[in-house]
């Protein structure tokens, strides 16, 4: 009686163990072997091993958009060419000239970056305003401040993350090259607009935007083939990649990228990571 106790109570203290272990097996097969976010092992976030998931590169699971193929090495993105290059100039222009007299003057650019923000600040007063009776009470502001604080604990912060950059960017979508171009183009601001204005009149023409632009375009362009590669614009950030710098909350542009910087800066904080489909 007493041994089969023992083998009982042995058996009961086992079974969390088996259990345990039977279901890390799956798991550490969908990752995939060990290493992390690089290109083999864990898989995971890497390139090779397992079943990958959504960003790895293993056996179930493919390469990501834009991402490493099985063999684990980065899938090459595709040139930008120049026609791109200037169109996504233009859109930023278009942005700026609200009066859309073919010119924009510094006081300009500040009226759209004011309306932009005063846009975002009527917004957050109205989620504020639950009862929408034109006014904020404490009730209100309590509860709106608990979700804000409940918002900025997850990565993203929500709605709560919106900040109006000091800068226009061109407007683009989320793909790979999307993105890339954003790191190749200077964002529109008043020291790209003072550089511009080659005949110092009272703005700049979408001509003199463009001669600035096409300068850094043809600095980075190292092969003279009028394409952009990840090698060039990497080249442009100064080896730091094509991965915006860290910090800041995907918003709707985050805090910065300043007023128009070298060819080694980067996008503001906000702008979501590389890694969707090319464009």
């Amino acid at each position: 009686m007493r041994n089969r106790l023992t083998v009982l109570t042995a058996l009961l203290l086992a079974a969390p163990l088996m259990a345990a272990a039977l279901t890390t097996q799956p798991a550490m097969a969908q990752m995939g072997g060990m290493g992390g976010m690089g290109g083999g092992g864990m898989g995971g976030m890497g390139g090779g091993g397992g079943m990958g998931g959504r960003h790895g590169g293993g056996d179930m699971g493919g390469p990501p958009d834009g991402g490493a193929p099985r063999g684990g090495a980065p899938r090459d993105m595709k040139p930008i060419p120049l026609k791109k290059y200037e169109a996504a100039v233009e859109s930023m222009f278009r942005a700026a000239d609200a009066n859309k007299d073919g010119m924009v003057t510094l006081a300009e650019f500040e009226s759209v970056i004011t309306a932009r923000r005063n846009t975002l600040i009527h917004k957050r007063f109205v989620d504020v305003d639950a009862n929408h009776d034109g006014r904020i009470d404490e009730g209100e502001f309590i509860a709106w401040e608990s979700r804000k604080s409940s918002a900025e604990m997850a990565e993203d912060g929500g709605e709560f993350a919106e900040i109006v950059p000091d800068a226009i960017f061109p407007d683009l979508g989320e793909g790979e090259r999307d993105m890339a171009l954003r790191l190749a183009v200077e964002p529109l601001g008043p020291v790209a607009i003072a550089k511009a204005n080659v005949d110092y009149d009272a703005g700049i023409s979408l001509a003199e935007l463009q001669a600035y632009e096409r300068a850094r375009f043809d600095k980075a362009d190292t092969n003279k083939d009028l394409f952009l590669s990840r090698e060039e614009i990497e080249a442009m950030r100064g080896g730091r990649g094509m991965m915006p710098p860290m910090g800041g909350g995907r918003g709707r542009g985050g805090a910065g990228g300043g007023m128009g910087g070298s060819m080694g800066d980067g996008p503001p904080p906000g702008m979501p990571p590389m890694g969707g489909g090319d464009n």
